[in-house]
C-alpha cells in the first residue's frame, strides 16, 4: 500500500510539473507575441504598442521589419554595428516619425502611413557619430528615402515632385543642402508655421531624387563610399571624378528630359501635395537662390 501511494505521489508530482512547464504565463505570452528576431539572430525587435492597435497589425509590422531588414542588409554596407536589440513605437497621431541606435517611433501607423523601412534603415546603418549630425543629412536622409520609396507602401514620386519645385522655380541648391552652416535649417527647421513644414519636405524630395539618381546612374558601390561622410563635396570628386555642381546639373537636365508631371491621381495619393503647393510660393526666396 505504501509503495503504492509513492509511485501514485510521484507521478502526479511528474505531472504537475509537466503541466507547468507547458503553461505559458498570460504576460509573458503577450510579451512574446510582441518580439520578432532577425533571421540571423542579430537584432530582436520589440513592438511596444502605445495606440492599442489589433494583434494582426502588429503581425503585419512584424513582417515588414523582417522584409526591411533583409532590403537595408542588402543595400550598402557601413562601419557601424547596429543594437542588438531596438524597440519600435507604434504611436497616435502624425508628429514625426524617428529612428535611432536602439529606438523607432512610428506615427501615421492608424492610416498606414508610416515610414518603416525610412527609419530602420537609420537605425541599421548608423547617422553621423552616435546619431548627431556630424556628417549633415543629406546621403542619410537621401538614402532612407530611396529605400521607402523603392520598397515602401506609400509613394512620393520624388523626380516628379522635384521637378514640380523647378518648374515653380523652387529649386533647392544641393551647396546648400550639403553646407554644414546652413543645412539645419532645411533639414530640421524649427516646426512652427506650414512653411516650415513644406521646407523640410522640399528639403527631403530633394535629397530622395539626387541620391536615387545617384544610385541609378552609378550604382550602389560609388553610392556607399559616401554615405554618412564628412566633408561630402570632398568625398563625392574623389569617388564620383566629377564636382557635387557637375553631378548636379547631371541630375537637373534628367529631370527635364526623362521625368513626366504629376498625375493628379499622383498628387492625390501622395496625401500632402496640395497642402505644400498653397505654400510653396510664401517661402522666403533666399532658401532657393544660388549663391
Amino acid at each position: 500500500m505504501y509503495k503504492f501511494s509513492a509511485l501514485f505521489l510521484v507521478s502526479i508530482f511528474l505531472l504537475t510539473a509537466c503541466t507547468q512547464d507547458e503553461v505559458v504565463p498570460k504576460e509573458q505570452e503577450i510579451e512574446d507575441e510582441q518580439i520578432v528576431v532577425t533571421p540571423d539572430g542579430r537584432v530582436t525587435f520589440e513592438i511596444i504598442n502605445n495606440m492599442k492597435v489589433p494583434q494582426e497589425k502588429v503581425e503585419k509590422i512584424k513582417e515588414e521589419l523582417l522584409t526591411a531588414y533583409d532590403v537595408i542588409q542588402n543595400s550598402i554596407q557601413t562601419s557601424y554595428v547596429p543594437s542588438d536589440k531596438i524597440n519600435v513605437y507604434l504611436n497616435e497621431g502624425d508628429l514625426t516619425s524617428l529612428g535611432l541606435a536602439s529606438r523607432i517611433e512610428l506615427y501615421g501607423v492608424k492610416e498606414d502611413r508610416y515610414p518603416l523601412i525610412h527609419e530602420l534603415t537609420h537605425s541599421l546603418l548608423g547617422y553621423g557619430k552616435d546619431f548627431d549630425t556630424s556628417s549633415g543629412y543629406f546621403t542619410q536622409e537621401g538614402f532612407a528615402s530611396y529605400l521607402e520609396e523603392k520598397y515602401g507602401e506609400n509613394k512620393t514620386y520624388p523626380h516628379k515632385l522635384v521637378k514640380y519645385f523647378m518648374d515653380a522655380n523652387k529649386l533647392i541648391p544641393i551647396s546648400k543642402l550639403i553646407d554644414s552652416n546652413l543645412d539645419e535649417s532645411y533639414f530640421r527647421p524649427v516646426l512652427i508655421t506650414e512653411k516650415d513644414f513644406t521646407l523640410r519636405l522640399m528639403s527631403y524630395t530633394h535629397a530622395s531624387s539626387f541620391v536615387t539618381y545617384l544610385v541609378d546612374t552609378y550604382g550602389l558601390e560609388k553610392f556607399e563610399q559616401i554615405y554618412n561622410e564628412k566633408d561630402l563635396s570632398k568625398k563625392v570628386a574623389d569617388v564620383y571624378g566629377k564636382n557635387m555642381s557637375e553631378l548636379e546639373n547631371e541630375w537637373i537636365a534628367f529631370l527635364k528630359k526623362d521625368s513626366n508631371n504629376l498625375t493628379y491621381e499622383e498628387k492625390m495619393d501622395m496625401g500632402y501635395f496640395f497642402a505644400i503647393s498653397s505654400v510653396i510660393d510664401t517661402i522666403d526666396s533666399k532658401f532657393f537662390s544660388k549663391e
